[in-house]
C-alpha cells in the first residue's frame, strides 16, 4: 500500500511539473518538428543550413513594464540577416532550419561550433522571412538566459564567417 501511494505521488509530481511548464518538453517538440519538417533525405537540408552566408546579427529585445513609468528591455533572442540561397524560398529555409535544429536536439546530427539553431536540452524557435532582398532569421527560446545564449552563439557564428561579413573580399 505504501509503495502504491508513493508511486501515485511520483506520478502526480511528474504530471504536475509537465502541466506547469510553458509547453511540451523540448525533445517532444523536436520529435514533432522532425516528423513534420524533415525530408526523407535531410542531408540536403543540412547542407543548405551549412551554406548560409550571415551578413549581420543583432539581439532581439522585448520591452517589459517594470512600474507605472518604468520599462526595461530584455533579450528575447537573435535576429540574423542572411543572403538568400539561390532558388530557396523563405518557407523552405525555415523548414530546413527547423529540421536541422530538431535533429540536432534529438542527437541525430552533431552541432557545429557556435551554431545558434539549437541549444542542449532547450527548444529554439526559428522563423524566416524575406526582407529587403535578404532573409531575416529570428531565433528565440523560452527564458532570458537561453535567449542570451542564443544571441551569443549567433554573434560568434557570424564572426566565424569573415567572407560573408566583408563584401569587399573576393
Amino acid at each position: 500500500m505504501r509503495n502504491s501511494i508513493k508511486g501515485t505521488l511520483v506520478t502526480i509530481s511528474l504530471i504536475g511539473a509537465t502541466a506547469c511548464s510553458s509547453g511540451p518538453l523540448p525533445t517532444v517538440r523536436a520529435a514533432g518538428v522532425e516528423h513534420l519538417q524533415c525530408e526523407a533525405s535531410a542531408a540536403s537540408q543540412d547542407e543548405l543550413v551549412r551554406s548560409l552566408k550571415v551578413l549581420h546579427v543583432e539581439p532581439l529585445y522585448t520591452h517589459i513594464m517594470t512600474g507605472a513609468d518604468d520599462a526595461a528591455e530584455r533579450v528575447n533572442g537573435a535576429k540574423m540577416i542572411v543572403t538568400p540561397p539561390n532558388g530557396v524560398s523563405a518557407e523552405e529555409l525555415a523548414r530546413a532550419l527547423q529540421c536541422h535544429g530538431a535533429r540536432t536536439l534529438l542527437g541525430q546530427i552533431g552541432r557545429a561550433p557556435n551554431e545558434p539553431y539549437s541549444l542542449p536540452d532547450r527548444w529554439v524557435s526559428i522563423t524566416v522571412k524575406a526582407e529587403e532582398g535578404n532573409f531575416t532569421i529570428t531565433l528565440s527560446s523560452d527564458t532570458v538566459r537561453d535567449n542570451l545564449q542564443v544571441y551569443g552563439l549567433a554573434h560568434r557564428y557570424v564572426d566565424e564567417q569573415p567572407l560573408a561579413n566583408d563584401p569587399g573580399l573576393p
